[in-house]
């Protein structure tokens, strides 16, 4: 006769009220851990993304600071290319000269980008009024709210910016560039980028 496989019986302990109890605390427990896991996973990326909108945001605070310094510099070249409208020892002072409350006229022929083409008859003091009404329309294309000054010192006189950085006249020229920069949470924050330089050698 073919021999029979009788399976045997459960152990009376594997049964014990006890052992089902704690088998039900163990999935509880699971349930507990994942929970916990993707509650803590939560505050991982929210951290993260404030992270990451952090950085974006210095980023291009960095990226208009860039572009302040390159504004001022372009000045600088332009009173360079016209040196002979700006006599540090004129008493009229520098045609260049410009408070940073004048703003681009709108005069689309002097618009940032444009060339300037003032004709045959044009005096260097034209030329110079164009180059700064065209460098205000710049700074207001590339900045936001951005606003620029410049002031050629007169020998021995005090001269502050508008970063609070005090200069001694000495026929040096200060360029100022500022804007708004309200995207580091201060709606009323302007930051500023000045540059003191020479055009050319001292008369």
């Amino acid at each position: 006769m073919p021999s029979l496989c009788v399976a045997p019986e459960p152990s009376p302990r594997s049964c014990r009220p006890g052992r089902l109890a704690r088998a039900r605390r163990q999935r509880g427990a699971t349930l507990i851990e994942v929970l916990v896991s993707v509650v803590l996973l939560s505050f991982g990326i929210v951290g993260l993304a404030g992270l990451q909108m952090n950085g974006t945001k210095f980023n291009h605070s960095a990226y208009l600071r860039s572009q302040a310094t390159a504004m001022a510099y372009d000045m600088a070249d332009r009173m360079r290319g016209n040196l002979d409208v700006c006599r540090f020892n004129a008493p009229a002072g520098c045609a260049y000269d410009t408070p940073r409350t004048t703003l681009f006229d709108g005069n689309a022929a002097q618009a940032c980008g444009n060339a300037l083409d003032l004709g045959p008859g044009a005096t260097a003091a034209m030329l110079a009024a164009a180059d700064v009404n065209q460098w205000k329309s710049c700074l207001e294309d590339a900045l936001p709210e951005g606003r620029g000054a410049v002031q050629v010192l007169a020998a021995g006189a005090l001269y502050t910016d508008q970063c609070n950085v005090g200069h001694v006249g000495s026929g040096a020229v200060v360029i100022e560039v500022n804007w708004s920069e309200t995207r580091l949470g201060n709606p009323v924050a302007r930051e500023c980028v000045v540059l003191r330089t020479e055009v050319r050698p001292l008369p």
